[in-house]
């Protein structure tokens, strides 16, 4: 199932390997931040039009975009925001010039033989700065989530950060099949030919690039979910997709390959030493 075919073009978006935790403890956000982190996804996708696809019956598709995309005016600031997020300075000016002269972005050529667009913001896949300037917004200090242009990026260090503080991460991993996402979890799926099979297959590999994308559960319903993401169907997109009566989501609708518990409410404050 495709959401926009340009994954190695995001698998190539300045590779970092992901900082090992360091430091202090993540601080124990409130529930409260979970709660600003859900509205802000909601205000979000309504102002792309509120488009919702339902995955449980039809592929997500590209040429399936709703009332505002990527390259419409309305949208300039939108996708402009995202990438601040991430400080791409160089996407942000080519993209600008493109604006603000009414010409073709230049795309490169591995971005078009990646399916990039030669319109305004087409040419790299901007859902990964959508993720980060979500958790951003909501007040999530990079340190616990760091903003990233690539989806696998930001995968990679909230595995380690989880594998170093436990119960305390703000963000924990599991695998698909051993935990029923909440609203504000991340999942998350593998974009390459031959996807990862499960969160295991990533820990043996980490640090190498991949095309992934995550979405952010909005909402849990029973035997489906509805998550929000971005660059979907060239916007903010709500997709649905089923669950098992578990809750768990269904492995044939997609690769899906790791759950983020989002731990914000849930982990418990240090006591202040008077």
């Amino acid at each position: 199932m495709a959401l926009l075919a340009l994954g190695l073009a995001a698998c190539a978006t300045r590779p970092a390997a992901p900082p090992a935790p360091q430091g202090l403890p993540p601080p124990a956000y409130p529930a409260e931040a979970r709660a600003r982190l859900l509205r802000l996804l909601d205000g979000e996708w309504r102002e792309w039009g509120g488009r919702v696809l339902d995955a449980r019956t039809m592929a997500v598709r590209d040429d399936q975009q709703g009332p505002v995309a990527e390259q419409d005016p309305a949208a300039f600031t939108k996708v402009l925001a995202y990438w601040s997020a991430v400080g791409w300075a160089d996407e942000i000016a080519r993209n600008k010039r493109a604006f603000t002269l009414g010409e073709a972005t230049p795309c490169t050529s591995s971005e078009l033989a990646g399916g990039g667009r030669s319109t305004v913001w087409g040419c790299q896949p901007w859902s990964a700065a959508f993720i980060s300037f979500v958790l951003r917004a909501t007040g999530i200090d990079a340190a616990e989530f760091p903003p990233a242009a690539a989806h696998w990026q930001y995968i990679d260090a909230l595995i380690l950060q989880g594998d170093r503080w436990g119960g305390r991460a703000t963000f924990m991993a599991h695998e698909i099949e051993a935990y029923a996402p909440a609203p504000g979890d991340l999942v998350c799926t593998d974009r390459s030919r031959r996807p990862l099979a499960s969160l295991a297959a990533r820990r043996a590999e980490m640090g190498v690039g991949r095309p992934m994308h995550c979405d952010i559960v909005a909402e849990v319903l029973p035997g489906e979910i509805v998550v929000i993401g971005g660059n979907v169907a060239q916007a903010v997109t709500a997709v649905r997709y089923a669950t098992d009566a578990g809750g768990r989501l269904r492995r044939n609708t997609r690769p899906w390959f790791v759950v983020f518990e989002n731990r914000m409410g849930r982990t418990q404050a240090v006591a202040l030493n008077p």
